[in-house]
């Protein structure tokens, strides 16, 4: 019996076990979420379609910043322009003291660091000063700023590995103007032209407007800043009225035991005096054109030795080239050795085959008013501001077609002589009985038989 008892008190035990632990599972059970079916072109419900035309209605945002609006202009922009002088024969004055007043969208002079030149008086009979008070036209003044130069190298210069470079002088004129000479009037040319020659070059033009700035190449002492005419020894200007306004300096240095001087001529404007001492690059002058002369510019020389006019080299070797640019000096003479004057001669990019640049050999007067080669180089011709690269220069001499290859690097002079080579003696060859002559050579391989088309290099 009380076994008995013992087995349902076991099997209660274990039946409310189970259903414990059945209840505890229900009730933790998750429930599953309600079902929402959502139709994709059913729009979520509003109480209002038009609510934000309601908050524009109540004004919202109206106490906020407002926008600023531009004006639409109605009327089309017009420049400033100056003021019109209606006095037509009468242009405007400029002392040499106000020229750095005037706005700088015409010209800037700068700031000159010596003392300024006092009031020039009239030039009287016997006097020294002259009369450098400048006229400017308001054309003049409204002529365009010329582009930008490549930069120019930093002077005094001589990269050549035997010392043979002087580029000691820096360009007389900025970068933002021309600062290079004209291809068609080079130092030592008589013009483009052999019907009509000019005058021997020599010096380098730079045309500008009348007013742009020209600055000393060089430190040293102004010697002459006068008309041209206005000098009793004519053999610094060989009496030649077309120099103009001039300024001379003589250099704080010079070259092998010699004096050098530099010249600038053609001013409508001097701003140093005689006897003044300067620094390199500081304002002298504004160009003119002053004396005889077809247009606004500064005629740039250098003189070695003397201050005359038979003793001028080529500015080229003189002055800096711009940044990655050299300088090609040569010699052009015949079979014989002789120097050929007046003689074209082209600048041809190796690469490409494009032609650079061209110019002339020296015109020599046997006079002593002559150009004059370089003391170590003894060119008649040069190429300035050639871009770093290779070369062929080329020119026609007796009928043949002469070219060399050259290289150029910055900041250096590169040397080529462009001369034909003799031919060499045909010689007999015997073979047993019989002898034949060997037919002519030519050592020399860049020198070829001209082509029928002969216009990249003519004569």
């Amino acid at each position: 019996m009380r076994e008995r008892s013992a087995g349902l008190i076991v099997l209660l035990v274990i039946f409310l076990s189970i259903a414990g632990l059945g209840f505890v599972l229900w009730n933790n059970g998750e429930r599953s979420p309600q079902l929402i079916v959502i139709v994709p072109t059913q729009l979520p419900p509003t109480d209002d379609a038009n609510a934000w035309q309601n908050l524009l209605r109540e004004g919202f945002g109206s106490n906020s910043t407002p926008l600023p609006t531009v004006a639409i202009p109605t009327r089309p922009f017009t420049p400033p322009t100056l003021p019109v002088n209606l006095d037509e024969e009468q242009p405007i004055q400029l002392a040499p003291a106000a020229v750095g007043e005037r706005p700088t969208e015409l010209f800037s002079v700068g700031v000159t660091p010596t003392n300024p030149p006092t009031t020039p008086t009239p030039l009287g009979e016997g006097g020294t000063s002259p009369q450098l008070t400048p006229a400017f036209t308001q054309q003049a003044l409204a002529l365009p700023t010329q582009v930008w130069q490549p930069p120019p190298l930093v002077p005094p210069l001589s990269l050549d590995p035997l010392g043979r470079d002087h580029y000691w002088f820096s360009r007389p004129v900025d970068s933002n103007a021309t600062n290079f000479g004209l291809f068609y009037y080079p130092y030592g040319s008589d013009g483009p032209t052999s019907d009509d020659p000019w005058r021997v070059h020599h010096g380098i033009d730079m045309p500008n407007p009348i007013g742009e700035t020209v600055r000393a190449a060089g430190a040293g002492q102004i010697i002459w800043a006068a008309d041209s005419l206005r000098v009793e020894d004519t053999s610094i200007f060989q009496n030649s009225p077309s120099y103009g306004n001039v300024v001379v300096i003589e250099h704080d240095f010079g070259y092998r035991g010699q004096k050098l001087y530099t010249l600038y001529a053609h001013l409508s404007a001097v701003l140093v005096e005689q006897g003044q001492l300067i620094n390199g690059s500081d304002v002298i002058g504004l160009v003119g054109q002053t004396g005889r002369v077809s247009g606004p510019h500064v005629h740039f020389e250098v003189r070695l030795g003397e201050n005359i006019y038979g003793a001028t080299y080529n500015p080229v070797l003189w002055m800096v080239s711009y940044v990655g640019h050299g300088v090609i000096a040569g010699n052009l003479q015949n079979e014989r050795g002789e120097w050929l004057q007046d003689r074209e001669i082209t600048l041809r990019r190796w690469s490409t085959g494009v032609i650079e640049d061209t110019t002339t050999s020296y015109v020599l007067l046997d006079s002593p008013s002559d150009v004059n080669p370089d003391p170590l180089w003894q060119e008649n011709f040069t190429f300035g501001d050639v871009p770093v690269g290779r070369y062929e220069v080329i020119s026609l001499i007796d009928g043949r077609r002469i070219s060399k290859i050259v290289d150029v690097a910055e900041g250096t002079t590169s040397f080529v002589e462009l001369k034909p080579e003799n031919a060499a003696t045909p010689q007999g060859v015997e073979l047993g009985e019989q002898a034949t002559q060997l037919p002519t050579s030519r050592p020399n391989t860049t020198t070829v038989t001209p082509p029928e088309d002969n216009s990249d290099a003519g004569e």
